[in-house]
């Protein structure tokens, strides 16, 4: 996939899309009332205040898991994921 040059098209798409965010936070930081990672995906109304929490909540339990996992996988050198 690399050799064929595919990664550059990956890049740029990435690119695009945070271009494109950045407009949020710009509003966000202008004071429009947005909360930190809403970017109005909710159509349907389901996230009330408990489920936001409980996501931001689990998110970090990720966050901590997932570095624990590689830091488990860089001390005891068995690679990633453990093979």
């Amino acid at each position: 996939m690399v050799a064929e040059g595919n990664m550059a098209f990956l890049l740029l798409v990435i690119g695009v899309l945070e271009v494109l965010s950045a407009v949020a936070l710009e509003q966000a930081a202008d004071g429009s009332g947005r909360a930190a990672g809403d970017y109005a995906l909710d159509h349907l109304k389901l996230a009330n205040r408990d489920m936001l929490e409980k996501e931001i909540t689990h998110c970090r339990l990720a966050m901590l898991a997932f570095s624990g996992l590689c830091t488990q996988a860089a001390l005891f050198e068995k690679g990633f994921p453990y093979y």
